[in-house]
């Protein structure tokens, strides 16, 4: 899937860039303050998406700083995030791990339908 922590910051990155050029994302997280880390188990790797009043960033690392940290590996990472698999779903058998509050992972889940086409899009780019 990803050769390294750099080859998914890259498309990471170019996730967000996706969301900050889409409108229809930016309203359905007009009102959102909170920060997600993405911790990458089989790459040690971290990377965290903040989603603030209609406005995304993303950079490697911060965990230690999120809201919510969620600790998976990459396949699971690109089933989550390409849409393919629920993070409830992926939760309940054990496949993806919490680092804070259950009820913020369900209102950032939601967001989940509006990342699946930045992110395949940024996936597929790479290729």
């Amino acid at each position: 899937m990803f050769e390294s922590a750099q080859a998914l910051y890259a498309v990471l990155d170019r996730t967000v860039q996706n969301l900050q050029a889409d409108e229809s994302f930016a309203k359905r997280i007009a009102w959102a303050n909170v920060s997600v880390a993405f911790c990458v188990t089989d790459l040690d790797a971290e990377y965290t998406m903040t989603f603030r009043k209609g406005e995304v960033s993303g950079a490697a690392g911060g965990a230690d700083g999120a809201t919510l940290s969620v600790i998976l590996d990459t396949a699971t990472l690109d089933a989550v995030l390409s849409g393919r698999t629920s993070g409830e779903s992926a939760y309940y058998s054990g496949k993806l791990r919490l680092r804070g509050d259950e009820w913020v992972a369900e209102s950032v889940a939601a967001y989940v339908a509006g990342i699946a086409p930045a992110y395949k899009a940024a996936r597929d780019a790479g290729d």
